[in-house]
């Protein structure tokens, strides 16, 4: 995977989230999860809510992966994130913290692509930082299994629970969190992404009523 061909963007128009969530069926069912839907693609009801944002990598002009960011910020109304449901205490107690809760989540690299010293997955948490600083103090949350726990933990990212069955899950997962704090991600991420590559690599946000531009900030 080469760096310098890297691109990300936010899916804006259907054609972009029906390439999303084709991404999400292929790399699910070749993992031993079958989405109910057999139509190649994988969504849910989430991805139609507006405090969700869908964003796609691409390598040159194949896209390759995709990530979601659920934003959790009462006051403009978003109260509801996918995972919060079954991390209910700890969610009660981020968001005496922090202003805003953001879940990383439908992760998905295409089967091709995937061992790649994980820069797929790390290049994709680029995009979770067009957040940075946008709505007050932000957490960035995630469940993970077992298996994934060590890529969130090199990140930065701690446990705030045991491993536990779920609603909705066929795993045990437990809460991964942290402060979405660019300049941490950037040290955390060195070995792998330069500064330069991260930035770049950080897709522009559209505008939201409620949220700050920070394009504007001196």
């Amino acid at each position: 995977m080469e760096l310098d061909k890297l691109t990300t963007q936010l899916c804006v128009t259907e054609e972009e989230k029906i390439t999303a969530y084709n991404i999400r069926y292929q790399a699910y069912t070749t993992v031993g999860y079958n989405p109910l839907c057999t139509s190649g693609l994988f969504t849910d009801p989430f991805d139609a809510e507006p405090n969700n944002f869908t964003f796609l990598l691409k390598e040159g002009t194949k896209p390759v992966a995709t990530v979601r960011a659920s934003v959790l910020h009462r006051p403009i109304g978003w109260t509801q994130v996918p995972c919060k449901g079954g991390f209910e205490p700890e969610f009660a107690l981020l968001e005496q913290e922090y202003d805003t809760i953001v879940e990383m989540g439908r992760l998905a690299v295409l089967p091709d692509v995937r061992g790649l010293a994980s820069l797929a997955p790390l290049a994709l948490f680029c995009c979770i930082y067009t957040l940075d600083e946008r709505f007050g103090r932000t957490a960035l949350v995630c469940g993970s299994s077992k298996k994934h726990r060590r890529f969130y933990q090199r990140l930065g990212m701690k446990s705030l629970c045991d491993f536990a069955p779920r609603p909705n899950t066929a795993i045990d997962l437990t809460l991964m969190a942290k402060t979405l704090d660019l300049d941490e991600f950037i040290e955390s991420a060195g070995a792998h992404l330069d500064e330069a590559t991260i930035r770049r690599l950080i897709p522009p946000f559209p505008h939201v009523d409620g949220c700050r531009d920070v394009s504007e900030q001196g």
